[in-house]
């Protein structure tokens, strides 16, 4: 009676163990098996750390400096050819990036001095934004509206004179009230987003020059603070459309200077930006997995590096130079049969002879003479040495009667 309840309580344990595995949907027959989802080289912290500066810019300078952040050697170009020319602005400054072989976020960025400065003068912190980007398009978007909403519930970020912040559904909007001018925000992300979470990685304050004429820069505060509002000009506003919740970023304005160069690339297909390998200029990529997304190994670029460096222009070994198994290799010299005359004594035989592979030199070889002639000819050095005489007698023994010791007959 013992043995039914323990029995029916094992049967019981099953049951529940399984239903899970019962219960799961099964593929169909035939059907792909389901793709597994990209794991970022990025932690959330580190893309806090990484978002913090600028997750409460507008809207379409945000997205330009995501997408210029993927071509750093570019951003120093421009921040040089700005430096050298501070006083560029309007119509020639957009002419002047016009003729320069950048990508059009690059281009953009150009025209806000301010920002351009900020990039350039923390490279490390460009090049690890873009490389994020690239490795984790979707996570970098995701951390800005999440640090946005830190910046809501902290009260410093709500809409002012400079900025307009909105909701759209899930997603905070930061856009310019002015059609005109847009102006840059500048604040310390340690305070402005409530107290910092990670320690071990925090984020880094920018402060502005003078020369952008804002009032201080927030060290200790939690204050957003603006300075002089840059103008919006066509070429560089309004190209760029984020789309916060679906995670990409919408390219469409067709009289736009800097796409419709007959020498730059034409928008991309659908809509979507896409990273251009080119503008890269050799930058490494974050890892091999974005590496081999973006830089696609071309089959016949391989094959003509390959005709290049010689593999496939050997020049193909004649028949009779070819080894064979009943012929020896034309790099080792073994010694022929050697036919000993009747008369006189044996020659003596060297113990422990050696035969010491030799490489040949220039053109030894002759393939056009048969091997009978080839020994015929390896037998006159054996000829000519027994014609010499006989050979010397062993050691300990005298010499033969009217022989000298080298074998030559002695004259009376």
């Amino acid at each position: 009676m013992t043995r039914k309840p323990r029995t029916l309580l094992i049967a019981l344990l099953a049951i529940v163990a399984l239903a899970p595995l019962s219960g799961a949907p099964q593929p169909a027959p035939g059907a792909p098996p389901p793709q597994s989802i990209p794991v970022s080289t990025y932690s959330q912290d580190e893309l806090d750390q990484l978002l913090a500066p600028i997750a409460l810019y507008p809207d379409q300078l945000l997205t330009q400096i995501l997408m210029a952040s993927t071509y750093p050697l570019e951003v120093v170009e421009a921040a040089r050819f700005v430096q050298q020319d501070p006083e560029l602005h309007g119509d020639a400054l957009d002419q002047a990036l016009a003729d320069k072989n950048w990508d059009p976020s690059v281009q953009s960025i150009a025209a806000y001095p301010q920002v351009l400065s900020m990039m350039n003068d923390n490279l490390e912190w460009t090049q690890r934004l873009g490389d994020a980007f690239l490795a984790d398009q979707a996570g970098v978007m995701d951390t800005v509206q999440s640090l946005r909403y830190r910046a809501e519930a902290a009260g410093t970020l709500q809409s002012t004179p400079q900025v307009s912040v909105a909701t759209q559904g899930d997603d905070i909007v930061i856009d310019t009230p002015q059609p005109d001018s847009v102006y840059v925000p500048v604040y310390n992300p340690l305070y402005v987003y409530g107290p910092w979470w990670a320690p071990a990685y925090p984020p880094w304050l920018w402060c502005p020059p003078a020369i952008y004429d804002y009032p201080y820069c927030p060290v200790y505060t939690n204050w957003i603070v603006f300075g002089a509002p840059w103008p919006i000009r066509h070429d560089h506003w309004g190209w760029a459309h984020p789309h916060w919740h679906g995670h990409r970023i919408a390219i469409g304005d067709p009289g736009n200077r800097f796409w419709n160069n007959p020498e730059r690339p034409h928008l991309p297909p659908g809509g979507d930006w896409q990273h251009s390998p080119p503008h890269r200029r050799g930058v490494a990529y974050p890892n091999a997995a974005t590496r081999d997304r973006f830089m696609r190994i071309d089959p016949d670029a391989v094959r003509a590096r390959q005709q290049f460096r010689g593999y496939e222009l050997r020049t193909p070994i004649a028949p009779q130079m070819r080894p064979s198994l009943t012929q020896p290799a034309p790099n080792v010299v073994r010694s022929p049969p050697v036919t000993q005359p009747s008369a006189g004594p044996p020659a003596p035989s060297m113990p422990h002879a050696v035969q010491v592979p030799q490489q040949r030199i220039g053109s030894a070889f002759d393939p056009g003479i048969s091997r009978q002639q080839a020994e015929a000819n390896a037998q006159r050095g054996a000829q000519s040495r027994q014609s010499m005489g006989s050979a010397p007698a062993p050691a300990g023994q005298a010499p033969a009667p009217g022989s000298t010791p080298h074998g030559g007959s002695r004259q009376r």
